[in-house]
């Protein structure tokens, strides 16, 4: 049993008695919000007094992180660091299922008005499931109270409005209010408290992510306090080495406003197909499952015709420590903060498909969030400047290890040039101010619709990483052109397979190609845009060209109409080979190529199978021309058109990062 007796805590005081500590000083260079990272990431606050020890009941939480609350917590309890502090969980699941879905007479309910409702936004325990959620704090034992003496718990006023503190009490867990007193009674046996965070941090001038909870113990008249420091936990997103829970793809036969109200909806049931090519894009999706390992079904999201599934929102969770190393987590599905041209209002500023994840993802263990900057919508920047808001533009960069610096959990990469042709600000703000996960951003203002994904995966390897970088090479796509014709192929139809009448060019062959002015552009514009963002993950990341798998790729140079603010853009011409599906189980799900042959192999496909099966890796192939390649302006492939779920078994705990 711990020992709850009175003992003297490093971190406790006599109230009327502070001893001031020196702050480090934030550099001037850092800018606002560079120091207010500074204080996410380190823990800093300013003002905080230190404490001498009262003796009595003493507030602890789970400051080293082994998943229980004991004696070994009290040291430096008070104090927040990258290496030691308690952590919340940031309680944005619906453990109960009620939060509504729509309004009482079945009218859709505003954007805000779904994301407002979760567990944190009531002043009540759910159940069991929600009790897990709350972060343990315990007020220890006080035997010999005197009669009279009471107490209360409460938060700094930076985290009073996000920040719950609940009691046990009488077998059950109440809201512990500002003004609420422990009795003498309680004090004498020991209060178990739970906390939730009602949010996780958003922008740290507004909230740097931390409470400090005071137990302020008053015996006739003597007041003594303690404390202890709790930090909200970040939002993780999700990396390509996990293995896959569930594949998402959409379900145009139904829409979101169909399931908000209430239609009964089964995602395992395999909708009748609607679109060209939808058919044989399932049927290769589930072979490549199969392949995998990976029996579940597809899973089925409604969107009412939307085909681009990876543009509607991210997976992250949230975790605390748990005892026997485990983590307690909450999945998170962060909507994207696409505000869509032409259709954006005030009420429904965001990508309608993705309303769906409310009534479909939103639950037990899950929750969904979204953040974006309402002065967007009404404003031309999506029409102009391409989606680069959407979540297809976000990936995770696998965990590593260099120089020093380790990221059991990986980094946030995203495309952007920091201007115009950037995410939503406030959005990548809010990554930033998670404290993990740093976030890297790369140049993809040369691509037409600008996503990352378009250039740009990963897959597990045996390599040191134990990850490689599937990267588009549209030179290396050229050459194997070049040494087709000077073989004799150059008379061959450059796109095989697919009807003439559903190419960009019919008949265009193998040496027109060649000699095509766009595709020879195309080739210069995405050489030079990929290889600067190469340069970026070598500075930011120490990638090497061991940690590189390039597959080949051909790139147009797009038409864009007169007056259009971005020039010299390009899009994948053939189906690209990078812009696929890593199951984590060394299977990759990539668009089939429909290049030429050459010994009766797509040279393209030989090509990348080549270069992948060195890592370990396996490609399956899916046929996703009809369905997604030859869509639109611009197209899309696998990935684009798809979206996971994926395992969190095996997750390495965040709070180990070492930036």
């Amino acid at each position: 049993m711990d020992d709850e007796s009175s003992l003297p805590i490093s971190g406790a005081r006599p109230v009327g008695r502070p001893r001031h500590r020196r702050r480090r000083p934030v550099p001037a260079s850092t800018g606002v919000l560079g120091a207010a990272l500074l204080m996410v990431m380190s823990g800093l606050l300013p003002g905080r007094p230190a404490h001498a020890a009262p003796l009595g009941p003493v507030i602890r939480a789970d400051t080293n992180r082994d998943g229980r609350v004991t004696a070994d917590d009290d040291p430096g309890k008070d104090v927040w660091t990258r290496g030691r502090g308690a952590l919340m969980l940031p309680n944005v699941d619906d453990d109960q299922r009620r939060c509504p879905a729509a309004g009482p007479t079945g009218a859709r309910l505003p954007d805000d008005h779904l994301v407002a409702c979760n567990d944190a936004a009531n002043s009540v325990v759910d159940g069991a499931a929600d009790l897990a959620d709350l972060a343990p704090v315990r007020i220890t034992a006080d035997p010999h109270a005197e009669a009279g003496t009471t107490a209360t718990v409460t938060t700094d006023p930076a985290s009073r409005d996000r920040v719950r503190i609940f009691a046990e009490r009488r077998g059950r867990m109440v809201l512990l209010g500002p003004g609420d007193r422990l009795t003498t009674g309680e004090l004498r046996h020991g209060v178990a408290l739970g906390v939730e965070a009602r949010d996780f941090v958003r922008d740290p001038e507004q909230w740097a992510g931390f409470t400090d909870l005071a137990l302020k113990v008053d015996r006739g008249g003597v007041t003594a306090e303690d404390r202890v420091r709790l930090r909200v936990a970040p939002l993780v997103f999700e990396h390509d080495l996990m293995p896959i829970r569930s594949l998402m793809t959409a379900d145009h036969t139904t829409g979101p406003a169909e399931v908000e109200r209430g239609k009964r909806y089964d995602p395992a049931m395999q909708p009748r197909p609607v679109h060209p090519g939808e058919a044989a894009f399932r049927r290769d999706l589930r072979r490549g499952l199969d392949r995998a390992g990976l029996p579940a079904p597809l899973y089925n999201y409604p969107t009412g015709g939307d085909v681009w599934m990876q543009d509607l929102f991210k997976t992250a969770y949230a975790s605390i420590p748990a005892p026997g190393g485990r983590e307690h987590r909450v999945t998170v599905v962060v909507r994207s903060a696409d505000v869509m041209p032409g259709t954006a209002t005030r009420e429904f500023p965001l990508r309608d498909a993705s309303r769906s994840a409310f009534p479909l993802l939103r639950g037990p263990g899950t929750g969904v969030i979204q953040q974006y900057d309402p002065r967007r919508v009404g404003s031309d920047d999506s029409q102009y400047y391409g989606s680069f808001s959407s979540t297809g533009n976000f990936g995770t960069l696998p965990p590593y290890t260099w120089r020093g610096r380790r990221y059991p959990v990986g980094r946030v990469v995203y495309g952007g040039t920091g201007g115009l042709e950037s995410p939503d600000p406030s959005f990548v703000r809010m990554l930033a101010a998670q404290g993990y996960q740093r976030p890297v951003a790369v140049d993809t203002s040369w691509l037409g619709v600008g996503h990352i994904d378009e250039f740009l995966s990963f897959v597990p390897a045996r390599n040191a990483r134990g990850w490689v970088a599937v990267v588009a090479d549209p030179v290396l796509g050229r050459n194997l052109l070049s040494d087709l014709a000077k073989h004799g192929g150059g008379g061959r139809a450059l796109v095989r397979g697919v009807a003439a009448k559903d190419t960009e060019d019919p008949g265009l062959t193998v040496a027109d190609a060649l000699r095509k002015p766009s595709l020879t552009r195309g080739t210069e514009i995405a050489e030079r845009g990929i290889d600067a963002a190469l340069r970026t993950l070598r500075d930011q990341t120490g990638l090497t060209d061991r940690d590189i798998v390039r597959v080949p790729a051909l790139f147009n140079r797009l038409d864009v109409p007169a007056g259009y603010p971005r020039r010299d853009l390009v899009a994948n011409y053939l189906p690209g080979a990078a812009n696929g599906v890593s199951t984590g189980t060394g299977v990759y799900l990539a668009p089939r190529q429909h290049a030429p042959e050459a010994g009766g192999r797509d040279v393209f496909e030989q090509a990348a199978e080549q270069a992948l099966s060195r890592t370990g890796t396996r490609i399956s192939w899916v046929e996703d021309w009809a369905y997604s390649h030859h869509r639109g302006t611009v197209g899309g492939e696998v990935h684009c058109a798809t979206n996971t779920l994926r395992s969190l078994t095996g997750t390495r705990p965040w709070w180990t990062e070492r930036d």
